[in-house]
């Protein structure tokens, strides 16, 4: 014990950080759609990924790599043990983010871990993959999270995910 045998409280707000690696082409893509939100990557990543993590579509999206069931929304998503491990590789050069989880949050990250047999690190950076390239996923997300935008900051929005999605309106 420190400080002469006092134990200091800790915040019941505490966020839990997390750094997962990730392309640096993705990463680009995450900073610039959190640019065009006006919002911090922190907070664009973390209000993504727990998004994702109870996302009927990202769930359908993921289910293939579960090894252990999963329960989300009083949905049951049944892993099988039998499924090779996931392994996440990045192509080329990568670079960490940094998310800052709310325990809850971080809870749920972790329960998702454990169903796909991997760290929660690894989960965080797979939810964004996978989020920022499923065009159902972004667009509820949108629709969900954006609405205080301006109508020019949206279009621009739209411009920038059709662009990546490799669409074009």
């Amino acid at each position: 014990m420190k400080n002469g045998g006092v134990n200091r409280k800790t915040r019941s707000d505490k966020k839990i950080d997390v750094k997962p690696t990730m392309s640096i082409n993705l990463k680009n893509q995450l900073y610039s759609f959190a640019y065009l939100c006006d919002e911090p990557v922190k907070d664009i990543a973390e209000k993504i990924s727990v998004d994702a993590a109870t996302s009927k579509v990202i769930m359908d999206d993921i289910c293939k790599w579960f090894r252990r069931n999963y329960l989300y929304n009083n949905t049951v998503v049944v892993g099988n043990q039998e499924r090779p491990r996931l392994k996440i590789k990045i192509l080329g050069e990568s670079e960490k983010v940094t998310i800052r989880f709310k325990q809850t949050d971080y809870d749920l990250l972790c329960e998702l871990a454990h169903a796909l047999d991997i760290t929660p690190t690894s989960t965080a950076g797979l939810l964004i993959r996978v989020s920022l390239s499923n065009v159902e996923f972004m667009q509820q997300y949108a629709h969900d999270h954006l609405l205080h935008l301006s109508n020019e900051r949206k279009q621009k929005i739209d411009v920038f995910l059709n662009k990546f999605w490799g669409l074009t309106k």
